[in-house]
């Protein structure tokens, strides 16, 4: 792998540590996990909170800094067993 890669890896590095979140989502799916309790504890269509729930959750992992960090190193160390 060239220099210029591996310093464009680099700065994607910087910038996702940049990005890291103060809070994080749990807010919004405590939530969600409370619409499904709720939906549970009165026998009514779990479905739909549990599918909202689903939905969020991969929505917070694909845009999660962490993530998206834990990707680009990633990406790095593979450039750099080539």
């Amino acid at each position: 792998m060239d220099a210029d890669s591996v310093a464009t890896l680099v700065g994607d590095l910087q910038q996702r540590v940049r990005d890291l979140p103060e809070v994080d989502t749990a807010a919004r799916l405590r939530a969600l996990v409370g619409r499904v309790e709720h939906a549970v504890k009165f026998r009514t269509d779990v479905t739909i909170a549990a599918t909202q729930l689903e939905q969020a959750a991969n929505a917070a992992l694909d845009n999660d800094p962490w993530v998206l960090l834990h990707r680009t190193a990633a990406q790095l160390l593979a450039a750099l067993n080539r």
